[in-house]
């Protein structure tokens, strides 16, 4: 189906209305042009006239309305004015009527005019003599107050009277004159007063007289005034006849083209209907689609499209603005993504605390954030946009330092800045001052790159400090864990050397062999020890210790032990502070850090002794700090991150075992506290020990504190299951039981003991090692077997670990009966009390 344009549509309809209408433009200039000829002649013939006749009616109204005024004057002057007002007026009208073109009516009108104005002279001139009148009354009226003044004596009262009534006829003049007119004929004729009373009597006579034709003057003014009017209201009457004549004449040119235009109208009616019906479907469906382009404007990406089913330009835009409206949603919504990423990258980039830096592919800078000039220290206002890379790198590297890469190779800065724009470029700088700071750069795809710089400084210093804490946690465990299967070894050495030294009969030699290995088995125990007090396993016997009184009750070794080159002084500012600690293992190792001292000032020097009550490091716990400081050749920066490390000595082979710090270390740490060396190679060396006050510990609640073997009361003979996963060690336990008279049976796990305890035998003591193999360990079997009601026998526990680990790790509790590994076998002995 071809496709008709709206355009031609409209140009159509446009077309034969715009014939329809020029049709009715003649037919309605024609019409237009009769009446407005004839509505001419009406203007210039008829309102002029009319015009001027209601204005003659209505000035000649207000004149008459003004005359009441003129005849009320009270004063000569008053008078005067107003006269003059009227006779100005009177002029006014006369050339109003001038204008008039109908001569008959300007004619009567100026006869009108002639008697209104006659009539307004002669009440202007009887108020002119009625104020004379009254003016000269008032003369009179002065000479009377003189005669009654004067003439008080005399004697007819009668005469005085008279003078008063006369007083009262001028003042309020009414029925006094008749009464006075009686009075004076009773008077001297000769008399002054009469005289007077006469002429008073004549003015009074006068003046009512006017006040009667004045009267009669207004109301005439106002009769020639409504005459007047009548006759123009008559004048105009007869005009709007004529207009009215008019007005048919016009009414018939008009109906002439109404009859056109009837036909013709009712064609523009269809034509606008039809038009109307279109324009409505057309602005609807523009409507719809502006409607949506509102909502889409607004940011509402979820109206509905709108459908409109045409076939021309409004269904053109429809479909391309289903095209748009998609293509907008989405670049709202990727400018959605853009503005919020935006937002994010600047608070990123304002907030971070590592600086970034932006350079153009000509080596200039672009963009910097404050982190940058706060890591470098750049004075501000000192960067600025455009600056050259050079100039850049001058204000950042004004301190000495070297750029290493992550081999810790040294790299040069031309090669970093030739490359850095097309490919990544990472490297570290050392600063001098001890700041390491790692440079990151980036190419961009438009040229230049990006260069994100951090402080490593800190960083690096906690990963050291992590690394060596972890290599000392992993010692710890190594050692902690060789300590405790060398007990076992132990255990099974001395037991099998105390039986072959109990064994008869040898020689001298096999004596002093057996000896001699039982004195090693000793040493390698003390080696154990050392080894469970580095990993901070070893049993402590913690309790209030008074530190500046421990120290002061130790300065006598100390002297004695560094030797008489060696100046040994003191500083305690603690006397109050206690600390829950093992003192013993306080002394040994104070006593390990004067040793070491005086081997480092072989040529004599000062050892100091401190204290200061401050807090633990990275922490608010209040501690005592005891500073141990020397002046001798000091510690190098490569041996200074080893000196904890169990084994590891300088001394020469055979001259130190390398655990004496390692034991402090542990100690330290186990009492819930921490160790700092500080040294200057070649001048001095400061250990600080920190250990909590007593009042703010809590490691130690769970601690106990064993000193004694446990006991146990047997009978002859009992009988014992020994529970021990290690052959060696169960072969030679077994041995030294049954030495010592007991019935034994052995176990390798505790689920075994479980299950033999079904049956209806059961024995004295359960002897169970606390590292089993199985699911349950010694500690666990020793609680199950208390808790059945049928158990009647007794429990002993044996282990190389500490009691704390024990309590801590396997849920040893107070009641249970614990020895410790390696024991002998005349410890044993002291366990089992037989009973008689």
């Amino acid at each position: 189906m071809r496709q008709v344009s709206i355009r031609q549509k409209a140009s159509i309809i446009i077309f034969a209305i715009s014939v329809v209408a020029f049709c009715m433009v003649l037919i309605g200039w024609q019409s237009m042009r009769v009446s407005e000829s004839s509505l001419s002649d009406f203007e210039a013939q008829t309102l002029p006239e009319i015009s001027t006749a209601l204005t003659l009616a209505e000035s000649v109204a207000q004149l008459a309305a003004a005359a009441p005024y003129t005849a009320g004057s009270a004063r000569p002057f008053q008078l005067q004015t107003e006269s003059e007002r009227l006779t100005r007026r009177i002029t006014d009208l006369r050339s109003v009527a001038d204008s008039l073109n109908d001569t008959e009516f300007r004619a009567q009108i100026e006869t009108r005019l002639g008697s209104f104005d006659a009539t307004l002279a002669e009440l202007v001139d009887l108020v002119h003599e009625e104020l004379y009148i009254r003016e000269d009354s008032l003369a009179q009226q002065f000479a009377i107050r003189q005669l009654i003044t004067t003439e008080s004596s005399l004697a007819e009262v009668h005469q005085k009277q008279v003078l008063v009534w006369l007083l009262s006829l001028i003042e309020q003049p009414g029925d006094v004159a008749l009464q006075l007119t009686h009075e004076l004929n009773l008077l001297n004729a000769e008399s002054q007063t009469k005289k007077i009373a006469t002429e008073l009597l004549k003015a009074q006579q006068r003046l009512n007289d006017i006040q009667e034709r004045k009267i009669y003057l207004l109301i005439s003014l106002r009769a020639k005034s409504e005459q007047l009017s009548a006759q123009v209201s008559d004048f105009v009457g007869m005009l709007q006849k004529q207009v009215s004549r008019q007005r048919i004449e016009v009414s018939e040119v008009v109906a002439k083209g109404q009859r056109w235009l009837a036909g013709i109208s009712l064609f523009l009616v269809l034509g606008l209907g039809y038009l109307y019906v279109s324009s409505r479907r057309m602005t609807k469906d523009l409507e719809a689609v502006t409607h949506d382009m509102e909502e889409l404007s607004l940011g509402q990406v979820d109206s509905r499209s709108p459908q409109v089913r045409r076939n021309d330009e409004i269904g053109t835009l429809a479909n391309a603005f289903e095209v748009f409206r998609r293509d907008a949603i989405r670049r709202i919504e990727v400018s959605a993504e853009l503005s919020e990423q935006k937002r994010l990258l600047e608070t990123i980039f304002d907030n971070m605390n590592d600086g970034l830096s932006v350079f153009s592919e000509q080596g200039l800078l672009i963009a910097w954030n404050k982190g940058y000039e706060s890591l470098f220290e750049i004075p501000p206002n000192l960067l600025y946009r455009g600056m050259p890379i050079d100039d850049v790198q001058a204000l950042i590297t004004q301190s000495s330092h070297k750029n290493l890469n992550i081999e810790n190779q040294l790299v040069q800065m031309d090669e970093i800045n030739a490359s850095r724009h097309h490919r990544s470029q990472s490297f570290e700088r050392h600063f001098d001052s001890g700041k390491i700071v790692e440079f990151r750069s980036k190419p961009m795809p438009e040229g230049g790159f990006v260069t994100l710089y951090t402080d490593l400084t800190e960083r690096k210093s906690v990963e050291s400090q992590l690394r060596q804490a972890q290599k000392m946690e992993v010692l710890g465990q190594l050692t902690g864990g060789v300590a405790h299967d060398f007990n076992n070894l132990l255990a099974a050495i001395m037991g099998n050397l105390q039986m072959l030294s109990d064994s008869e009969p040898k020689t001298l030699d096999q004596a002093r062999y057996i000896e001699r290995s039982l004195a090693v088995a000793e040493k390698s125990s003390n080696l154990v020890h050392r080894l469970l007090a580095f990993s901070r396993r070893q049993q402590l016997f913690p309790e209030p210790t008074h530190i500046d009184d421990l120290i002061e009750g130790m300065l006598d070794l100390v002297e004695y032990s560094v030797g008489n080159h060696i100046t040994v002084e003191v500083d305690l500012n603690c006397p109050e502070e206690h600390c829950l600690i093992d003192p013993s293992q306080l002394e040994n190792a104070l006593l390990n850090l004067s040793l070491n001292s005086a081997a480092a000032m072989s040529r004599g020097g000062y050892l100091r002794f401190s204290t200061k009550l401050t807090q633990l490091p990275d922490s608010d716990v209040p501690a005592v700090r005891i500073k141990v400081e020397d002046t001798g050749k000091g510690i190098s920066e490569a041996v200074l991150g080893r000196i904890f490390e169990p084994f590891f000595t300088t001394k020469p082979v055979g001259k130190g075992s390398g655990l004496g710090l390692s034991m402090i270390y542990g100690f330290v740490k186990q009492s819930g506290g921490e160790i700092i060396v500080t040294s200057e190679e070649g001048a001095w060396t400061k250990v600080c020990l920190f250990l909590p006050l007593m009042a703010q510990e809590k490691a130690f609640n769970k601690r106990t504190t064993i000193e004694s073997l446990p006991t146990l009361v047997v009978p002859e003979e009992p009988l014992i299951w020994l529970v021990e996963d290690d052959p060696e060690v169960c072969h030679v336990m077994r041995e030294q039981l049954q030495q010592l008279g007991c019935t034994v049976q052995t176990f390798e796990c505790a689920e075994a003991v479980l299950q033999a305890l079904q049956g209806s035998f059961h024995p004295d003591v359960v002897m169970s090692d606390v590292n089993l193999a199985g699911d349950l360990h010694g500690v666990a079997l020793a609680h199950s077997l208390k808790r059945m009601s049928s158990w009647q026998g007794q429990v002993l526990l044996m282990s190389g670990l500490p009691i704390q680990e024990l309590s801590e790790s396997y849920g040893l509790m107070k009641e249970d009966l614990i020895l410790s590994k390696p024991f002998t076998i005349n410890e044993l002995s002291e366990v089992f009390q037989f009973k008689n």
